[in-house]
């Protein structure tokens, strides 16, 4: 089923899409082989999904696609730091199918508003975009689910790589702040990754306090063995 939704995702790309992939070739983003930016062999090689629901503080539920490792990991390195934006589609739909799975049915009631983990603005400045909303935007697309905007970080971190779960918690700490209008009462946070689940839970920190009643989360993959 997975295959075959990501096959059908990306049938639906813009006439300017089209036109780019004719002219550039997309490369699959886990093992670079021409003509996708997924392929059927790094699919099939993602592990099952991970459902966490005592390991990050503040989150009900916290659901990732995969492990991170093999050639999932090697796509969100490249969507992440390498400005291969347009993975966000296929990532995006391997998110979204194990969303829509049996398992993940107290998802389901009131609409969810998709949430995506801020960058500051300076991070965001130099990488150009925030791979998460990019996430976030191509989820609403496939779920009909909103995109919120309000949560944000208002301390600029250190990164988290090479970090200690100890030591990530405590760089995360009240990094972020609500600070849109109308508080969602049910939200999604979205991530690519979730390494301690530090960031994860000082965003659902903020949001409780700003009023929001149910927090879950979801990210492409989850670092095991951290």
């Amino acid at each position: 089923m997975m295959r075959r939704n990501l096959q059908a995702s990306q049938l639906f790309l813009s006439a300017w899409d089209r036109l780019l992939d004719l002219l550039y070739p997309p490369r699959c983003g886990g093992c670079d082989r021409r003509g996708t930016r997924f392929c059927d062999s790094c699919l099939l090689a993602i592990t099952l999904p991970l459902y966490d629901r005592d390991g990050v503080e503040g989150v009900r539920l916290l659901i990732s696609a995969g492990v991170f490792d093999g050639p999932l990991r090697t796509a969100i390195h490249n969507f992440k730091y390498e400005s291969d934006t347009p993975l966000a589609i296929p990532l995006a739909q391997i998110l979204s199918d194990v969303l829509a799975r049996d398992e993940n049915a107290q998802l389901d009631g009131d609409p969810l508003a998709l949430i995506p983990v801020p960058l500051h603005i300076e991070r965001r400045k130099a990488r150009g975009y925030n791979q998460s909303e990019l996430l976030a935007r191509e989820l609403s697309k496939l779920t009909g689910w909103r995109v919120a905007q309000g949560l944000e970080r208002v301390r600029e971190t250190r990164s988290q790589v090479g970090l200690s779960a100890q030591e990530r918690r405590k760089n995360m700490q009240d990094a972020f702040a609500w600070r849109g209008d109308a508080v969602p009462q049910r939200v999604l946070l979205i991530d690519d990754v979730c390494t301690s689940g530090a960031t994860l839970s000082e965003c659902a920190v903020a949001l409780h306090k700003a009023g929001v009643e149910e927090v879950y989360a979801a990210t492409v993959a989850k670092a095991v063995n951290v």
